[in-house]
């Protein structure tokens, strides 16, 4: 399942549907406008170093059926940390994440991963960092969208006759019931499996805590054929809201961390 070249023509990527409906105005500055980011959310900079590291554990496994060592996955993420740190836009600290001291909190969130992957043996992986492009269709008249829907699932594994999805995340604390119910992300990994022909899919989460005992939830979370039409109808309106220019800003707790805020102004 090699990761596919972007498309020719338009698309959107699920994490800019996601984008778009927490804060339109947000999603014009970066997307359209091009706006520069004033800085780099610490939270965002620290799950991309993760994800790293947990790309390359898994990737391991499915080359040569053993996992990356343990000194090695925190070597990954202390690399891409560090090109985070020295990179053009600096990094800002928000309330839950601060620059003290986070090398350590990644470090001691992949102890518990690892220790938590050893027990869990070894998985059968099909696909790491696996892209996908599919055409959506509209939910009113079923025609073919002119914008493609692009994304990336961060792992696929088999366990037996079941292919699973799995979704990494860290978080400050566990997710909540809502969180897992209503997270459109799995719900639309299940569509573009279908239609990228790996077929009928599991879905899961994986959260990594970012508490002072880092916590590895492990949830698996059901999409049926009401939550695949219900994203179609969210991402067809968002899309029909973009081609209208549609703009305006969310103002709410997640301004205060906004790296497009003075262009928001």
């Amino acid at each position: 399942m090699p990761k596919p070249n972007m498309p020719e023509g338009l698309y959107v990527s699920v994490s800019q549907v996601k984008a778009y409906l927490l804060c339109p105005r947000k999603y014009e500055l970066k997307y359209v406008r091009g706006a520069e980011p004033e800085f780099v959310p610490i939270a965002l900079a620290f799950g991309s170093a993760f994800h790293e590291a947990l790309a390359a554990y898994y990737q391991e496994l499915k080359t040569t059926g053993e996992p990356l060592r343990r000194d090695l996955v925190l070597d990954v993420f202390r690399s891409a940390w560090d090109r985070a740190s020295d990179g053009p836009v600096p990094l800002q600290a928000d309330e839950e994440d601060d620059l003290a001291g986070v090398v350590d909190r990644g470090v001691s969130m992949l102890h518990a991963f690892h220790e938590h992957a050893a027990k869990s043996g070894n998985v059968e992986v099909e696909a790491v960092e696996h892209g996908f492009a599919i055409t959506l269709h509209d939910p009113e008249s079923g025609a073919p969208m002119e914008e493609q829907l692009v994304g990336t699932m961060d792992l696929v594994i088999r366990e037996g006759a079941v292919r699973v999805v799995v979704e990494h995340k860290t978080a400050a604390r566990r997710y909540t019931e809502d969180q897992l119910r209503f997270d459109v992300q799995p719900t639309a990994y299940k569509i573009a499996a279908r239609e990228s022909g790996i077929g009928d899919v599991a879905l899961r989460f994986q959260v990594v805590t970012k508490t002072k005992v880092p916590v590895v939830q492990v949830a698996d979370v059901h999409r049926d054929d009401g939550d695949e039409a219900d994203f179609t109808r969210i991402a067809a309106g968002v899309l029909k809201a973009i081609d209208a220019g549609v703009s305006y800003p969310v103002r709410g707790w997640a301004c205060r961390s906004c790296p497009f805020s003075s262009a928001c102004r």
